[in-house]
């Protein structure tokens, strides 16, 4: 290597090498910005060999791992080594869901998002990440980063299986990293021959049906996939099945001596060796490493028989999975196998002295939902120069015209950005990427004021068309056209969604654009007891009357935050008789890509909307009915499908017959309230939960403010729906009136009300009627012309909360497929 000139008195070229190989990463890339020759000639792959050769001969290992952020919308790689961190963040990596190969190949790592699903390729030690191009979609499909010593070209190998129907069933793709045949995915060289299709699907499915998301090893040249024989129609002699990066071509290696199973087996690569991990609990304490002796003959060798007793701390035995992830040092320095638990620990295995140490221990994670199941997710740490080739689209995207062009769509309306996807294929993919997603959506929603929008008739009649308020206050009133037909309830808005409710359906849909998706009230009758249809022939439902209610369904707007996706949750009253106090609920909780589930609430659940935080869905419960006669706020998990209860302050939670008042669930500020509505004395009392404990938050003053008094009937409601961060006042809605209340000067400044309106005469077109659904809608009660909405049951216009946002579904099964 000719070492770079620092001058006339630089060191000589050997001393000058050794002392810039001893170097960390991050001082590398310091000098490589002296001069273009320190650039070139620390950029040079022979330099870049040593120093990670250099690298590998230290005993200590570090570590890298993984933990979701707390909204679990992006993942944070951390280091071990605390000088380092937090190392970068991967944004649009969902939640629990990112899967990272163990151990790195000569400095590169593979994750996969396998809620998008989507690959990414970093270096750890240089924080340099790409994410790769989509590939085909497939049922399930398994992939291995490797590197050809012949090209010196890394290469992504994704083995798929699509459906049983199709001629090719398996499909083997190769990515090169930096290729001269540019950012695709490419069938490999040689195929997958019709001997190895079995081999092949069986590689699939032991990946798919592991619990320990059994991952290709790379090793000699070779990627390796276990194969577990169960999954074949006859057992074979292979354990292995191997693909060579040279030649792209497969082989099958026989198995050990012992049979492989799906739970207790492992490969993992050990100082250059291909290695089968054997978990011999619980009907032992040993763990075996044995080693992959001749390619050519098959022979393994036991090389390592490890008593999990001889842990110091002596909690080996519990964790469902323990994995062997690689080794550290060399012969000189002592080599280390490194272990790594369900548990989130990292242990080393010295085989001279038979000594394992717990080198770190993972306790903080961003995570409730992970589990001892869970397959840890640490990878080794290597300190490498090794580039991460950007696709052609991500150095597009880097572009300062590029740059430019995201500022300025994010200052357009959503549904021109939205059409601004039809201008050319690199629009479409910047405009629907999930980092500008992201992006239009923290732009246009950082002041967290609350933005109104009012939703009518659609053009013709059908669906449903949006507008917002300040066109309302600055402009015509609607026409007749508009006023809608049958009553209607809007959440919140929710992740940049917002859910229209009707009797019969509710709508995911985005105000911004237009986008909907429907949902239909589905519960088949024979879910429904046999005692409970005797008792529905001759008690019908009892709906309420008030803005917030349809009929006896109630529909409620959450997001899954480790599925990154909207869900609805619809209960159905067959049967609701207050007098006996008898009752049938159902609660259907359903996903556009997962489908519907039945849950059934552990209490009656009252008439109000819920609300929604950090996903977790909030109710009311009814007194009126079942066995309780207190008050309590029921929650449901979304990511876990659990119910459970909270209870309510003591003043909330007590009612009987005598009681005027009525109590609700509302989000505001980031908190769950109980809000309790007293007609007599014309006040709301408001409640917030913080740290396990009711506190009152708020008291609002509705005496002498006319159209916002409750009464004791239950047909005039006023809600909650924001407090303005601007200056504190609360934003009310009656449905009918909305008004900002000032808690210091107890006062109602009036934003929209629907008497008003009315009393304009003019005749004008006022919404832009943005198509939103061409299905037939419920229509009990029509207004006819002439007549004033005022005197029907149906509002003619409803408010409701809506954000700037682009999100829209579906994105699966289509998008799945796409990235």
């Amino acid at each position: 290597m000719v070492a770079p000139s620092i001058g006339s008195s630089m060191l000589p070229d050997e001393l000058m090498t050794e002392v810039l190989m001893r170097l960390p990463v991050k001082s590398i890339l310091r000098f490589r910005a002296v001069c273009r020759s320190w650039a070139a000639a620390l950029s040079s792959e022979e330099f870049c060999s040593l120093h990670m050769a250099k690298a590998e001969a230290e005993a200590a290992p570090k570590l890298i791992f993984i933990s979701p952020t707390p909204s679990f919308d992006s993942t944070r790689v951390y280091s071990s080594d605390p000088s380092d961190g937090l190392l970068f963040a991967l944004n649009g990596v969902r939640g629990d869901f990112a899967d990272m190969a163990p151990a790195p190949c000569r400095g590169l790592t593979l994750l996969h998002d396998l809620v998008a699903p989507a690959y990414y390729v970093f270096n750890a030690a240089t924080r340099a990440v790409t994410r790769l191009p989509p590939c085909q979609h497939a049922v399930a499909s398994t992939a291995g980063l490797g590197f050809d010593a012949s090209t010196k070209e890394y290469k992504v190998v994704r083995l798929s299986s699509g459906n049983s129907d199709k001629k090719q069933r398996i499909k083997c793709e190769v990515y090169v990293l930096g290729g001269e045949h540019g950012d695709r995915w490419r069938p490999a060289a040689g195929g997958v021959p019709f001997r190895f299709c079995n081999f092949a699907s069986a590689a699939v499915a032991t990946v798919r049906w592991s619990k320990r998301k059994q991952r290709p090893v790379f090793a000699h040249g070779f990627l390796h996939w276990l194969i577990y024989p169960a999954t074949l129609p006859t057992r074979p002699r292979a354990a292995v099945l191997s693909f060579s990066l040279q030649d792209e071509t497969f082989k099958w290696i026989r198995s050990p001596p012992f049979e492989v199973s799906l739970s207790g087996v492992h490969l993992v690569e050990l100082s250059g060796h291909l290695c089968m991990v054997r978990d011999l609990r619980p009907h032992g304490t040993i763990l075996e490493i044995w080693k992959m002796k001749d390619y050519n003959s098959g022979d393994w060798s036991l090389q390592h028989s490890i008593d999990l007793l001889q842990h110091v701390e002596r909690d080996l035995i519990d964790p469902q999975i323990i994995r062997v992830i690689g080794s550290v040092g060399d012969y000189i320095s002592g080599e280390k196998v490194i272990l790594v638990t369900s548990k989130r620990k990292a242990i080393t295995y010295d085989p001279v002295s038979g000594i394992l140490k717990t080198i770190l221990s993972i306790r903080e994670t961003s995570s409730p939902y992970e589990t001892q199941k869970s397959t840890p997710r640490v990878c080794l740490f290597q300190q490498s120069l090794a580039p991460v080739h950007k696709t052609s689209e991500e150095i597009a995207l880097l572009s300062p015209l590029a740059k430019a062009i995201k500022e300025v769509l994010f200052r357009l309306p959503g549904d021109f950005a939205v059409q601004l996807k039809l201008v050319s294929k690199q629009w479409l993919r910047l405009i629907g990427s999930e980092s500008f997603l992201s992006s239009y959506y923290a732009h246009n929603n950082m002041d967290r004021r609350p933005k109104i929008m009012l939703v009518g008739n659609g053009a013709g009649g059908l669906g449903f068309s949006f507008a917002p308020l300040k066109k309302l206050l600055g402009g015509a009133p609607p026409g007749q056209g508009t006023w809608l037909k049958t009553n209607v309830v809007c959440s919140k808005p929710c992740h940049g969604m917002n859910l229209i409710s009707t009797e019969m359906e509710d709508y995911l849909c985005n105000p911004s654009t237009g986008y909907h998706h429907s949902f239909r009230a589905r519960v088949a009758l024979y879910d429904v007891p046999d005692h409970v249809l005797e008792m529905m022939r001759g008690n019908p439902c009892t709906s309420e009357k008030h803005a917030f209610a349809v009929g006896n369904k109630n529909a409620g707007l959450g997001f899954n935050p480790l599925t990154q996706e909207h869900v609805v949750v619809q209960t159905l009253y067959h049967l609701k008789d207050f007098k006996s106090r008898q009752y049938f609920l159902t609660c259907s909780v359903i996903t556009i890509c997962s489908g519907q589930d039945q849950f059934e609430p552990p209490l009656p659940l009252n008439a109000m909307p819920p609300a929604y935080l950090s996903g977790v869905l909030y109710w009311m419960s009814e007194p009126r009915l079942g066995q309780s006669y207190k008050r309590a706020v029921v929650s449901f998990d979304i990511p876990t499908q659990m119910f459970s209860i909270i209870p309510c302050p003591p003043c909330i939670a007590m009612w009987n017959d005598a009681s005027p008042c009525q109590a609700f669930v509302v989000e505001l500020e980031g908190t769950l309230c109980v809000v309790l509505a007293d007609p007599v004395a014309d006040e709301l009392d408001i409640w917030k939960l913080e740290h396990d404990r009711w506190d009152r938050a708020y008291k609002v003053y509705l005496d002498g403010w006319l159209g916002y008094s409750c009464d004791s009937f239950g047909i005039s409601v006023v809600t909650l729906l924001a407090v303005d961060p601007k200056d504190g006042r609360i934003l009310l809605n009656t449905g009918m009136k909305l008004g900002l209340y000032d808690p210091v000067r107890r006062t109602i400044e009036n934003l929209y009300d629907l008497d008003e309106v009315l009393r304009l005469q003019q005749r004008h077109t006022f919404f832009d009627e943005l198509p939103y659904s061409q299905g037939k809608h419920c229509s009990p009660q029509v207004p006819l012309e002439g007549e004033d909405p005022a005197d029907s049951k149906i509002l003619p216009w409803v408010p409701f909360l809506y954000e700037e946002s682009l999100a829209s579904y579906p994105r699966a099964p289509i998008a799945r497929g796409l990235y």
